[in-house]
């Protein structure tokens, strides 16, 4: 039985809501493949199950989210699994401590090059670096990441340093929302973007650029987004934010469901969402990744929601986000990574939470 034919109380929440909080949540998200946890959540009323008001709102970008977040003009958010790490260190802002109990997503993530440049000869690695030479004393390369603290820029420049191509000297990296990828990459007016899905499928569907690599090859298992709130929401709100994080971890588990695949991605499509074609979208969730240029892999991992224990924030995430957080940005970090994790990715919160969960089918 699917969980909103279930029985209702009077207030319009499931019999014996976990949160009897009416309140309403402010959550933020940026309108991308992988906010499809909140999108179903709201959908299909799991917000309400746990007797949560929760009011969306689609963000620009992950700067507004980021600032949202802090400054308390949202209570949580989908967010980049960097963003509670910079801002509890403080990155380019005063310090607001944040922590996440839930990984909404891993994968999702590709590098895209210009149909343009593919038809000056760069095809791989090799030839993206030979002509990265030729022309940089007149035009450097121009290459275009969502936020300066990514996975996406650590993954771009992972993949342009194994081509022996500096990051910081032979080419120039630049930072534009998601929607406004596609765009300027058919435009000219960047070479190349490592983004979050839908946007490396639009660009390749439209012809305008191919995948030489998604994130999966790059970094396997990868966390990408999480659900990001202040502490101070936590410590005041500790029923309402463990109801939320049960309510989440059901929608993700709906979202690796195959068989809801096609649902999802109609709901996803809506202009107020994401705004692209369902069909667009269900390539994106299938496992099966079209790098363009005839070249289409089964990629079973590429986007992850719920399967193999993956909405836990883990502490070997927290590791390898801290190092490349100290490795590209000049912070004194005056606690060791291992502290900062434990202390930013809650797996104990996720944990209390997953215990109050109920069965998604009776």
């Amino acid at each position: 039985m699917d969980v909103r034919s279930r029985p209702l109380t009077s207030n319009g929440a499931l019999a014996k809501p976990f949160s009897r909080n009416r309140s309403v949540l402010r959550l933020g998200y940026v309108g991308l493949v992988d906010a499809a946890p909140l999108l179903v959540a709201a959908e299909r009323g799991l917000f309400e199950r746990y007797g949560l008001n929760v009011a969306l709102t689609r963000e620009v970008g992950w700067a507004t989210i980021r600032e949202k977040v802090m400054f308390g003009e949202l209570d949580a958010a989908h967010a980049l699994c960097t963003l509670p790490f910079a801002a509890t260190l403080g990155l380019s802002m005063l310090p607001v401590p944040c922590v996440s109990a839930l990984t909404m997503s891993r994968g999702g993530n590709a590098v895209v090059l210009s149909e343009e440049i593919r038809q000056r000869g760069v095809k791989n690695q090799e030839t993206l670096r030979l002509d990265v030479e030729n022309r940089k004393a007149f035009r450097k390369y121009k290459f275009a990441t969502v936020y300066a603290c990514s996975t996406h820029n650590f993954q771009l420049r992972a993949w342009l340093e194994a081509a022996e191509i500096d990051p910081d000297e032979d080419v120039e990296l630049v930072t534009l929302p998601p929607t406004q990828m596609c765009r300027n990459l058919a435009a000219g007016t960047i070479d190349g973007f490592c983004a979050g899905e839908p946007w490396p499928s639009l660009a390749i569907s439209q012809k305008i650029g191919w995948s030489p690599v998604c994130s999966v090859d790059l970094f396997p298992d990868h966390a990408e987004k999480v659900l990001m709130v202040r502490k101070s929401f936590v410590e005041e709100h500790e029923e309402e934010h463990l109801a939320l994080v049960a309510a989440l971890a059901d929608a993700c588990e709906l979202c690796d469901d195959p068989e809801r695949r096609r649902e999802v991605a109609v709901l996803l499509s809506d202009r107020k969402r994401v705004n692209c074609e369902p069909e667009l979208i269900d390539e994106c969730l299938s496992p099966v990744f079209n790098y363009g240029l005839g070249r289409v892999e089964t990629k079973p991992n590429f986007f992850r929601f719920h399967s193999d224990g993956s909405t836990v924030p883990r502490a070997e995430d927290a590791a390898w986000l801290l190092q490349r957080i100290a490795e590209g940005f000049a912070i004194k970090v005056e606690e060791d990574f291992e502290t900062i994790g434990r202390r930013v990715f809650r797996a104990d919160l996720h944990e209390m939470a997953i215990k109050r969960r109920e069965p998604l089918t009776a």
